[in-house]
């Protein structure tokens, strides 16, 4: 590797950290969104909150990289071009088929760890996901609370006077109705227990009574349990063949291939739009890069989504070829032709 192309690279890393790590936070943050979502529906540890970050820390890096290498790329060419160092380069004789090649091998290596981290991470991942929240659901406590009206367990609605501790509680009243008789329990004290998804609430030292539309019936008991059967459905896990599989009979798993290989292809199909956008003669030109870099993005984008609405198996045709045939145009009428 020469001096050149050592700078080359420096200099696109150089744009490449600051871009990347600013996207990933937003996009970190706006998971961690939805993350903080499920914690009204289930409890989950900071560690938890941890691990389901890594579960969808594939999908994270599928949306941002591919962008982020598209601009880093031009970003890094403008500012060699406007200290004039591109104009250097190639008065010396280093050619931009060089720099193809340069960014063409990068190119290819991103591609291939999106297209693995697409086909392979992100289903595991999300099955990964989707049993951890459903495992969370059925382990589940009641979270009851003391001097609160309304709350219920299985049919009964239950009154706390007390709350000692977490899912230990005095001063219970609970109340249920039946066809033709009404129930109430008391007891001195509780606890809820989890037994393998089934709520337990055991109850001690208290009373059941009866009321019937003549009659009052009344049971004194030092323990008794109540029940609750949650729901136990468990998303099953399945393979990497198994989950792509489906996209044959299921239109949405079509749509979710499609977008995902399409976006693992954008670095691979755009890099010499980025070359071409990035390099300019500065004295004469203005690089105009923001609105080719936005132009760029939005029009694969919106093509992309568009196209796989109509046929998936059309848009994985259709988006890279006409994307890469553009950038070969453009590159050839905007650098080969001038340098």
């Amino acid at each position: 590797m020469n001096k050149i192309t050592r700078y080359i690279l420096k200099n696109f890393i150089e744009s490449f950290n600051p871009i990347f790590f600013s996207l990933f936070f937003m996009v970190s943050i706006i998971y961690f969104i939805k993350i903080a979502k499920i914690t009204s529906i289930i409890k989950i540890t900071f560690l938890e909150l941890g691990e389901l970050y890594l579960y969808i820390l594939p999908r994270i890096i599928i949306y941002t990289f591919p962008v982020v290498f598209f601009i880093a790329i031009a970003m890094s060419f403008v500012k060699m071009s406007k200290d004039n160092e591109i104009t250097v380069m190639f008065s010396f004789g280093y050619s931009p088929k060089k720099i193809v090649k340069i960014f063409a091998t990068i190119s290819i290596f991103i591609t291939a760890f999106l297209l693995m981290n697409a086909i392979f991470l992100v289903p595991i991942s999300k099955q990964l996901y989707n049993n951890f929240v459903d495992i969370k659901k059925a382990e589940a406590k009641l979270n009851i609370n003391a001097m609160e009206f309304g709350q219920k367990f299985s049919n009964w609605l239950v009154f706390i006077n007390k709350s000692d501790k977490q899912n230990s509680f005095e001063d219970i009243v609970m109340y249920s109705k039946e066809k033709n008789r009404e129930n109430f329990i008391l007891a001195n004290k509780a606890n809820i227990s989890n037994k393998k998804g089934a709520l337990e609430l055991k109850l001690k030292s208290g009373k059941v009574f009866s009321i019937y539309q003549n009659d009052i019936k009344q049971t004194d008991y030092k323990t008794l349990s109540i029940t609750r059967y949650q729901n136990m459905e468990i998303s099953s896990s399945k393979g990497v063949f198994s989950y792509w599989k489906k996209a044959l009979t299921d239109k949405g798993r079509a749509k979710d291939f499609a977008i995902f290989i399409l976006v693992s292809l954008f670095p691979i199909s755009t890099f010499l739009l980025s070359i071409s956008f990035g390099i300019f003669n500065s004295r004469y030109e203005n690089s105009n890069i923001y609105v080719y870099i936005f132009a760029t993005v939005l029009i694969y984008y919106v093509l992309m989504y568009f196209l796989i609405s109509v046929n998936p198996i059309m848009a994985l045709i259709v988006v890279p070829t006409l994307t890469i045939f553009a950038s070969i145009v453009t590159f050839k009428k905007r650098i080969l032709k001038r340098y």
